[in-house]
């Protein structure tokens, strides 16, 4: 299937591009919420893609599971907190995303399930994976380890192990990164990372600017 990025258009819209560049725009989602959507990330197989829908109405940041062939749309989670930025394992059977139910966002793995039937993308229960917060949720290539972003803005890394049921390891930290700085994405063997970071102030030098400097040649 061939790739399509994916952007927000007018705050209430989800629209495709093929990311060759070739064909039009299309639309793939509209919604009514007051709050805007924001994609976050597809299925490796490109048939299901994760969203985030605001609605300041009822239940703030709604976690949503979009099905590509017919555009059918599910909540995979709908509470009374904020649940955002989910992200397929690589193997599809698994998400991970950020909820702040704790009080602050911590990072959770929760089973996915492409049977929409019961009008949910999602099954059983959930697992805590950060520890005292933490925000976007990557997986390694081979979905064998996590990775995030702490509070205090160190890289954290947790393996991971799932069969039937996930389990999650004690998270270690990688390194620090810049003060400020967002993690964007990272190479599928866990390796290098990209991450943005705010620019500090220009250490160039000063310099004087003269005005009216012909006036001084008639001396």
């Amino acid at each position: 299937m061939a790739r399509a990025s994916i952007f927000t258009f007018g705050n209430s819209r989800l629209r495709q591009k093929l990311a060759s560049g070739e064909g039009d725009e299309e639309d793939m989602l509209r919604v009514t919420s007051a709050g805007g959507v924001t994609a976050s990330g597809w299925s490796r197989d490109g048939q299901f893609l994760l969203y985030t829908a605001v609605d300041t109405s009822t239940t703030l940041r709604d976690l949503w599971v979009l099905q590509r062939n017919d555009l059918k749309a599910v909540p995979f989670l709908r509470t009374a907190f904020d649940e955002s930025q989910g992200r397929f394992s690589p193997d599809g059977r698994w998400v991970a995303y950020i909820s702040n139910q704790s009080g602050l966002n911590e990072v959770y793995v929760k089973r996915f399930s492409a049977d929409f039937s019961g009008g949910s993308g999602s099954a059983g229960g959930r697992v805590l994976v950060s520890r005292g917060g933490g925000t976007a949720p990557r997986w390694r290539g081979d979905g064998r380890e996590l990775f995030y972003l702490a509070p205090n803005g160190k890289m954290m890394a947790v393996e991971v192990k799932f069969g039937q049921e996930f389990d999650a390891g004690s998270p270690a930290a990688l390194f620090e990164t810049p003060i400020g700085a967002i993690f964007d994405d990272m190479t599928a063997d866990g390796k290098r990372f990209l991450l943005t970071a705010p620019v500090g102030p220009s250490s160039s030098a000063p310099f004087t600017v003269l005005l009216n400097w012909t006036a001084g040649l008639k001396k």
